[in-house]
């Protein structure tokens, strides 16, 4: 299964309970308290497994993670991104 925004809502709402109806490609997953630290870890490896990527310590900060686009942007622009 490719990695897509479908994927990636139907993680957020299985794991942490977020409904996808309420999730644009904007909405601050961190910044408005929907996720915390202990989310993003959880998060990271969905994506890593997912996605087929890993990604870098120095990569992993709320301008690739802080919101679904930015999550799916990261994605396209890796190498190899998309699963």
């Amino acid at each position: 299964m490719a990695f897509s925004r479908d994927t990636l809502t139907a993680f957020l709402h299985d794991r942490f309970g977020l409904d996808p109806a309420d999730l644009s490609d904007d909405t601050t997953l961190f910044e408005a308290g929907l996720l915390d630290s202990f989310s993003m870890i959880e998060l990271i490896m969905f994506v890593e497994e997912h996605a087929g990527i890993r990604f870098d310590p120095t990569e992993v900060r709320l301008d690739n993670l802080g919101s679904i686009g930015a999550i799916l942007l990261y994605v396209a622009q890796r190498p190899g991104g998309g699963g």
